[in-house]
């Protein structure tokens, strides 16, 4: 039975990275993400989150507040007790959504492969 030398050790690592890279370079794309605001059920915003290059923040006429930076947004603050809108955090990829439904306020991210990117599936309050 033979044993592994450093070498080898050296030659497999360098496989795993290699294998890594090539992963993020072959499905890692840098695909359109546009974030759409919506404030009382009216869409009041739509954010082409690959064109921000700082973070941005917009106080909604409910009272809630929503930052969108680069390849991302969030719910900053809002009125409500819960701030479970707060609490869900940054939203960054194609599908994600958050909403404030005391405020009736929400936040979804659309971008390509989505089958219509112009409007949520349903928001409920």
């Amino acid at each position: 039975m033979k044993r592994l030398k450093p070498a080898d050790g050296v030659i497999l690592l360098f496989s795993l990275l290699l294998a890594v890279s090539l992963f993020f370079v072959f499905f890692h794309k840098n695909e359109p993400l546009t974030a759409r605001i919506y404030d009382g059920g009216e869409l009041v915003s739509t954010v082409d989150l690959t064109a921000v290059k700082a973070p941005e923040t917009l106080a909604l006429s409910s009272g809630v507040v929503v930052e969108v930076f680069p390849g991302g947004a969030r719910f900053v603050s809002s009125p409500c007790k819960g701030q479970d809108c707060v609490r869900a955090g940054a939203l960054t990829r194609a599908g994600m959504t958050a909403a404030c439904a005391p405020m009736k306020a929400a936040l979804v991210l659309t971008g390509a492969g989505k089958a219509d990117p112009g409007a949520p599936d349903a928001i409920s309050y």
